[in-house]
């Protein structure tokens, strides 16, 4: 097969792209569900963090952990539901096995990075880190005797800014801690990171899922959604089921000042990268408005 070279409108195209997020703050979001699925899925996102730093973009990782959090309380007989709104009601005794399980993975993503040849010292990480970046509040306050999941209050943005003026990568687990000081609260991955991008103010959130992003009816993705078109998806019965929230919920991120939020494919190698620095981009991009 005749190799395609890229041409030197191409080279230009992402050129300019990458001249854009110079100094600009990019949150990258990560699923433990990934992590689980594919071996190399780590070393894929480590290789364009590691491109993405060297090239003057200000970078924040977040995971999540479900799966290994789950794989956790089976093994210690420890008995978890899910609530109505998908997410999970964690007990006190939970709490503790999701922060040692938090903790192992922030670790492991780090490793990651260092393997792809991230300087250590040049990564900051919740796993090591004496304080944690986000104040939470419960979601059930009438029962947070028993239930320790929570939703994100505020985010030390002045604090996570100056770490990334140093040149540092920082990879934050979606971990928060209460108003007392000392309880810490367990809270859902997507929220953890739309509350962080918008405290930064940041020019993409980039969430890496197993989707390709938002498809039409004829299955194709569709690149580009604003508010208008997405009432128009919705209406056509185009945007349904569990696309629905995370639709809603890109669209409200943006509304609070975030340049732009990205549902992509995180499985294909440079999938990130294929996103931000092409006019076409990989997934679908959610905007204030298209033009």
């Amino acid at each position: 097969m005749k190799r395609k070279d890229p041409t030197i409108e191409q080279i230009g195209e992402l050129m300019n792209e990458l001249d854009a997020y110079h100094h600009r703050t990019v949150v990258i979001k990560i699923g433990g569900n990934s992590i689980a699925e594919d071996e190399h899925f780590l070393a894929k996102i480590a290789k364009q963090v590691k491109f993405l730093r060297a090239n003057g973009v200000r970078v924040v990782l977040i995971h999540g952990g479900g799966p290994q959090i789950d794989k956790a309380l089976r093994a210690k007989k420890i008995e978890f539901t899910i609530g109505s709104d998908g997410r999970r009601i964690t007990s006190p005794r939970a709490m503790r096995v999701v922060r040692t399980v938090m903790n192992d993975m922030n670790r492991k993503v780090v490793a990651a990075l260092v393997d792809e040849g991230c300087p250590k010292e040049k990564i900051l990480y919740a796993a090591r880190h004496p304080r944690y970046f986000v104040q939470a509040e419960p979601l059930d306050p009438d029962n947070e005797e028993h239930n320790r999941s929570g939703r994100p209050m505020a985010v030390a943005s002045d604090e996570i800014r100056r770490v990334l003026d140093k040149n540092r990568i920082v990879v934050l687990h979606s971990i928060g801690l209460g108003h007392d000081g000392k309880t810490l609260y367990n809270i859902n991955g997507d929220d953890y990171a739309m509350a962080v991008a918008i405290a930064l103010g940041c020019k993409r959130l980039i969430l890496v899922t197993n989707v390709t992003g938002v498809l039409d009816q004829r299955r194709k993705r569709i690149p580009t959604v604003d508010e208008e078109t997405a009432s128009q998806l919705i209406a056509e019965g185009v945007i349904t089921g569990g696309m629905l929230p995370k639709v809603e919920s890109a669209l409200w991120v943006v509304k609070q000042g975030v340049g732009g939020v990205a549902i992509i494919d995180g499985f294909t190698p440079w999938a990130i990268l294929a996103e931000m620095l092409t006019h076409e981009g990989f997934g679908t991009l959610f905007q204030s408005r298209l033009g």
